[in-house]
């Protein structure tokens, strides 16, 4: 139904428990961005609830969305923003710009903070990359190069009509590695705000949790062992978790050959190159999911040293981190 607009892993399992004391708990799920999404509440009724959470997902598709052609990112990145104009109503123009401009915002700031190991600026090199995925080949360097040179959040600049502009006309965003985290604070800001107090919101393994579950305990997260072929029931930990957000990231799956040497699924925008560590997993938790997200996808880039300095230098972030050493699979919580 909706289209994909991410490119990491679903790597988060909801563990599930049950009772004797029945409680009112309510359960949807469907489909977004190109995945599934799952929401667990108790209280009382939300009426019209899936109709609610399609027209918010139709709100993020509509300004976030690479994969929609009348997207405002769509027209941003094809410098068409005249045609977005003359195509969208009053309501969708300031609804564009207000979830557009929270992207900016939230990737400005993780963009600075981990040295551009997180850069949406990059849509140009990943698309490369994955295209060279499908191939099993390598990017070329001039096909790099070319990239990184149009690429940096300090190109985007805000108008004074609260739109934005780009210092250059080849720069291309690509939120695929914030958008679930958006769409679960999106989601779960929603539902707390009909007085729902224990709540949980979860999109392709992104969640965000408040209160506790309907045995009034903390919400039992599993995180995935981070192997090749693991299934989403074979989980390394289990963190009880209340009123935070959590995401996961991965570099044990996606990878392939070439000519005997291994090329990784993650690409660090810095430098154009796929990149392989020790890192397997890494798990942010922050109040905010976009916020968790970003990060988690940042960690994977930076690698375990510099993951865990920058978590430890943040008092809002804390993460559960999975390492291969030797070998041997080790996790490590932080903050």
């Amino acid at each position: 139904m909706f289209q994909k607009l991410f490119l990491s892993f679903s790597l988060v399992l909801i563990v599930v428990g049950c009772s004797k004391n029945e409680i009112e708990e309510y359960k949807l799920a469907g489909n977004a961005l190109g995945t599934t999404y799952h929401i667990t509440y108790i209280g009382d009724e939300i009426l019209n609830l899936e109709e609610k959470v399609d027209s918010l997902i139709e709100v993020i598709n509509h300004s976030l969305s690479t994969y929609r052609e009348n997207s405002y990112i769509s027209h941003f990145n094809n410098n068409t923003l005249e045609d977005w104009r003359s195509e969208i109503s009053a309501e969708e123009y300031t609804a564009d710009l207000e979830h557009f401009g929270k992207m900016i915002k939230v990737s400005n700031v993780i963009y600075s903070h981990t040295s551009g190991a997180f850069d949406p600026s990059a849509g140009p090199l990943f698309r490369e990359y994955s295209w060279a995925k499908k191939e099993r080949g390598f990017l070329r360097d001039s096909v790099v190069q070319n990239c990184l040179r149009s690429q940096g959040m300090d190109k985007i600049v805000p108008l004074k009509n609260g739109e934005f502009g780009k210092l250059d006309s080849m720069l291309e965003l690509n939120f695929n590695a914030v958008a679930k985290g958006y769409l679960v604070d999106v989601m779960a800001n929603y539902i707390t705000g009909q007085s729902i107090e224990n709540v949980m919101v979860e999109v392709g393994g992104e969640m965000k949790v408040a209160g506790k579950n309907k045995l009034n305990e903390p919400w039992r997260i599993g995180i995935n062992n981070p192997v090749e072929g693991a299934s989403s029931t074979d989980l390394f930990k289990i963190l009880d978790l209340e009123n935070t957000a959590i995401a996961t990231s991965g570099n044990y799956q996606n990878y392939y050959y070439v000519n005997d040497s291994l090329v990784g699924h993650t690409l660090d925008p810095r430098s154009g190159k796929p990149i392989i560590n020790n890192l397997k997993s890494v798990s942010i938790l922050n109040e905010d999911c976009a916020v968790a997200d970003a990060y988690a996808t940042a960690c994977m880039v930076l690698g375990l040293d510099k993951s865990r300095r920058m978590i430890e230098s943040d008092s809002t972030l804390s993460a559960y981190l999975i390492v291969n050493e030797n070998g041997e699979l080790s996790g490590e919580y932080i903050n």
